[in-house]
């Protein structure tokens, strides 16, 4: 019988490594032997890539009261954008003066005050007005005085007509007095010219001679406000000394404002006077002002390039403040013609604006566009669309969830 000897090779380092890897490779093989990769789904009429149409039934589509606009070219405004502050409309800013040189007594109103016209605002010890009272007063005595001489004159005279028909005065005695009678006529004339003048200096300070001089402080004058507004500037108090003619405060009807926008130099010559512009406040985000343009100025700032747009706002209700910081929006001379949809057509869908296009009866595709400017409640569409397509207007946010729904169960 032959022997057979059998050798086992020797458990090495290096033959452990080598059967662990071969004994890896082959478990590798035998789990992904007969496994196919599965296709993404990708439906057949869909042009935007897998997961983009939305499929509704009958009953669906009814209870989504989905509604479908075409595309087509409409006449789109053109809107510039520009900064602006809030101001007083020129026209309706009254300044207040002393009407004569004095010493402020009583002070009625404080800055921001709204008043009334004809509203008292203060009064102050009216240096000029007294004097003048005093000027009046003499005057008034020596209206009297030439009255009386101008009486004798006249009694003079008619005496001496009467000599003179009786033959007991000369003629030339006659027309002597007949002068004096009427130099004295004359005299008394211009008294009362000069006395006319003196009142009427004082009722340039809203007030007669008999009021004055019937009241117990002739010289105090109150000054009065010449419109109703609100009080802006203010520079004054009891005790301060008054020159005539100082301007002391400003009163600023703000019922109608000014919205003052800076236009870029190359943008002037597509604003037009007389357009009607829109602006927006941070205070008020859900509101939008209107205006018109009426005037652009004549002169540039050298360092920003920009001129002036005036725009004229009512401001009924008081809400615009001045210096308030706004948002212009100036529309262009002429529309541009474009494609168009309406902003209700709009959703984002991650991140991106998209709409949804009718491709068949009961199917609606998403559809990424690009967007140029709005106007109207329209907005451009620049790329993503084409004339003649059907876009949902109404029920497209419907849509979006249908969307986003069906992509969420194929991740599950």
């Amino acid at each position: 019988m032959r022997e057979i000897t059998i050798r086992v090779p020797e458990f090495t380092l290096r033959n452990m490594l080598l059967f662990t890897l071969l004994l890896g490779s082959a478990v590798f093989i035998w789990y992904y032997k007969g496994r196919t990769v599965q296709p993404e789904h990708v439906h057949e009429e869909s042009e935007s890539g897998p997961g983009e149409t939305v499929v509704l039934t009958a009953e669906a589509l009814r209870n989504a009261d989905i509604k479908i606009l075409e595309v087509e070219l409409r006449p789109l405004k053109e809107w510039l954008q520009a900064a602006g502050v809030v101001e007083p409309d020129l026209n309706q800013v009254a300044r207040v003066r002393s009407l004569g040189r004095g010493i402020v007594r009583r002070v009625l109103v404080r800055p921001g005050d709204r008043v009334e016209a004809g509203q008292v605002l203060f009064e102050y010890d009216n240096i000029e007005m007294g004097e003048l009272l005093g000027e009046y007063k003499t005057l008034l005595s020596q209206k009297g005085k030439l009255e009386a001489r101008l009486r004798l004159t006249e009694q003079s005279v008619e005496r001496a007509r009467s000599l003179v028909a009786a033959q007991a005065l000369a003629q030339k005695e006659l027309e002597v007095r007949i002068a004096e009678q009427r130099e004295a006529q004359a005299e008394l004339e211009a008294h009362a010219a000069n006395l006319n003048a003196v009142a009427d200096k004082l009722g340039r300070f809203g007030t007669s001679p008999d009021r004055l001089m019937s009241a117990g402080a002739a010289s105090i004058s109150s000054v009065r406000a010449p419109q109703s507004g609100v009080i802006l500037e203010f520079q004054i108090a009891p005790g301060e000394v008054l020159a005539s003619d100082q301007e002391v405060m400003t009163i600023a009807n703000l019922g109608h404002v000014w919205v003052i926008a800076s236009v870029y130099e190359r943008d002037l010559g597509r604003v037009k006077m007389g357009k009607a512009a829109e602006i927006a406040f941070v205070s008020f985000p859900e509101r939008t002002f209107s205006g018109r343009i009426t005037q652009i100025a004549q002169r540039l700032d050298p360092e920003t390039r920009t001129a002036k747009v005036r725009v004229e706002v009512e401001n009924r209700g008081g809400q615009l403040k001045l210096e308030m910081f706004a948002t212009v929006r100036l529309p262009t001379q002429d529309p541009r013609v474009v494609p168009a949809i309406p902003d209700t057509a709009l959703q984002q869908v991650d991140g991106k604006n998209a709409v949804f296009v009718q491709t068949k009866a009961q199917e609606f595709q998403r559809r990424e566009v690009e967007l140029g400017h709005k106007a109207d409640g329209w907005v451009e569409v620049t790329h993503g669309l084409k004339s003649g397509e059907q876009v949902v207007t109404q029920g497209s946010f419907y849509l979006k969830s249908t969307l986003l729904k069906e992509s969420l169960q194929e991740d599950h």
